[in-house]
């Protein structure tokens, strides 16, 4: 009962603005650019538009920029190494085929020139050659974390640069050819400041949801780990509150059931908003967005085939 007292009351309080259903773009190749192991799979992160363009056909593979050094408490070398095992154990559950590890130190990217760090991504894209990329909105107002926002506006400049010949001529050399992906799917944090706005929802299925659920909670250096258990279950005692549903479970089971009633609860809030069960929301930009007079005459006057 309390799980579904939260679900609906959470999703009251976050309103009913409509958004619009998108359609997955044709395409073979998915991307996601994100700074660390876990940005593919968090409420602000895309776990379940990735398990639905694999479910669709497409490969997918993970960049990750940061060595993840700071995230968990067993020390930077440790937590480096089990970090990267989650996160090759979540993008397994989801469908990806690789995780491409940059290893620039974790909460260390400031310094990191950006155009050492752009040049590994057009590298990364022209191999690869993806139609669709996703990662963190280089253009929202307020970001604290200074890897999401270096790594953000790398990704929005790798983007297009790929795609021009003049750019890094040497990749010629080693087989690699100019190529932009068309599509963008942007996400952000809104838990930290407003100025993300996203345009566009992605229907998701009971199974997408789930398997965005097991490999959120795969990430138990810092999410479902015993300790976060603990402080919840101590905070409600505080308040002489219960949850029946963590009765007859140990910390570390309790700790998987928060993660998972998350994402089930945010996925909800999301359909919510676009009057489906499930949805991710994203910022979504196609191949047309640079030239918005012709993307306006191709929506009033042309059919989609």
């Amino acid at each position: 009962m309390y799980t579904v007292i939260l679900l609906v009351s959470c999703v009251a309080a976050f309103g009913a603005d409509a958004l619009p259903l998108g359609k997955l773009p044709k395409g073979k190749v998915v991307m996601a650019l994100q700074p660390h192991h876990d940005d593919h799979t968090t409420d602000y992160g895309m776990g379940g538009l990735i398990a639905r363009f694999v479910d669709e056909g497409y490969e997918a593979y993970y960049v990750r920029a940061s060595n993840d050094e700071k995230d968990g408490s067993h020390g930077y070398a440790r937590n480096d190494m089990i970090n990267l095992r989650e996160a090759e154990e979540a993008t397994r559950i989801l469908g990806m085929k690789k995780v491409i590890s940059l290893n620039w130190r974790n909460d260390y990217m400031g310094p990191v020139p950006l155009d050492e760090l752009r040049a590994q991504l057009i590298l990364l894209i022209r191999k690869y050659r993806p139609d669709v990329i996703l990662g963190h909105n280089p253009w929202e107002h307020y970001q604290k974390n200074p890897d999401h926002r270096n790594v953000a506006r790398a990704m929005a400049e790798a983007w297009w640069m790929a795609g021009y010949e003049n750019v890094h001529p040497e990749h010629v050399k080693i087989g690699l050819q100019p190529h932009q992906a068309s599509y963008l799917y942007l996400k952000a944090r809104l838990d930290w400041g407003l100025g993300h706005t996203p345009n566009i929802a992605i229907e998701l299925n009971e199974s997408q949801v789930r398997r965005k659920q097991q490999a959120y909670q795969t990430h138990r250096n810092v999410y479902a780990n015993p300790a976060s258990a603990r402080g919840v279950k101590a905070a409600l005692a505080r308040e002489s509150l219960m949850v029946p549903e963590f009765e007859g479970l140990d910390d570390q089971e309790a700790a998987v059931r928060m993660e998972e009633w998350h994402m089930d609860w945010i996925s909800r809030v999301r359909g919510k908003q676009a009057g489906v069960t499930f949805a991710e929301d994203y910022f979504f930009v196609d191949e047309f967005d640079h030239l918005p007079g012709l993307k306006a005459y191709l929506k009033e006057n042309v059919s989609a085939k």
